[in-house]
């Protein structure tokens, strides 16, 4: 059964618009939720950072008091100096206030490298925020974007389908089977142009009586790869 193809290429050019715009209403939300789980990433990120920017002052804080004891513990000991009976009691204070004074020194220096960590927290912290801010932002502008695009799009996937409706009434018996076929299957890649005897999609070269029936306007599918042919226009 053959049919007279008219305007196959403009129909072609319907299904391929007709997917993309199928395509874009399908992308905008998947954006917009994977937008949201960047966000949510950022901001766990930032909780976490938050966490550790805690627990870097609270052992900053902890040295800190440490260090007060100890001086507090010198200070003590060095009434006891004054105060020591024998030489050998002088001795043992002197020897214990030289080493809690050591032991300061190298506490005063953790402390500072506690307060660098702090610092460096901080910044990060304030990187991540800011992070944040700009995926959220981000997140809005993709929902405000489709939410803008998608009702121009409908309208346009509702005229599309009315003129392939029209375009395909050329289609009867069980070329229009085959067709429905094909478009529910692979959409716009159902169709195809040819160009010198050859699938513009399979690249196989067609036989010759398929070529004689495709330049006298029959409906022709490829028989390698099952696709609904057409003749490539002619560039002026």
């Amino acid at each position: 059964m053959s049919t007279a193809a008219s305007g196959l290429d403009e129909l072609h050019q319907l299904h391929i618009r007709l997917g993309e715009c199928a395509e874009a209403i399908e992308k905008g939300p998947k954006a917009v939720d994977r937008q949201k789980r960047i966000t949510k990433k950022k901001q766990a990120e930032l909780e976490s950072g938050r966490d550790q920017l805690k627990t870097l002052r609270m052992a900053a804080d902890e040295k800190s008091l440490q260090l007060k004891v100890n001086e507090s513990k010198i200070d003590e000991l060095k009434v006891k100096l004054n105060s020591a009976v024998t030489n050998r009691e002088f001795d043992i204070i002197k020897t214990q206030i030289e080493a809690d004074t050591m032991a300061n020194s190298v506490l005063e220096d953790e402390i500072l490298e506690s307060l660098e960590k702090v610092d460096v927290q901080q910044a990060a912290i304030a990187e991540c925020k800011q992070g944040c801010e700009e995926s959220t932002k981000r997140e809005t502008t993709i929902a405000e974007e489709f939410a803008a695009a998608e009702p121009g799009l409908r309208e346009e996937m509702a005229k599309l389908e009315s003129m392939i409706a029209v375009a395909e009434e050329q289609f009867t018996g069980v070329i229009l089977g085959d067709y429905q076929r094909l478009v529910k299957s692979k959409g716009a890649d159902s169709m195809t142009s040819v160009s010198g005897g050859i699938c513009d999609a399979c690249y196989r070269r067609l036989l010759p009586q398929s070529i004689v029936e495709l330049n006298s306007g029959k409906i022709v599918f490829c028989k390698a790869c099952g696709r609904l042919l057409y003749p490539q226009l002619k560039s002026d």
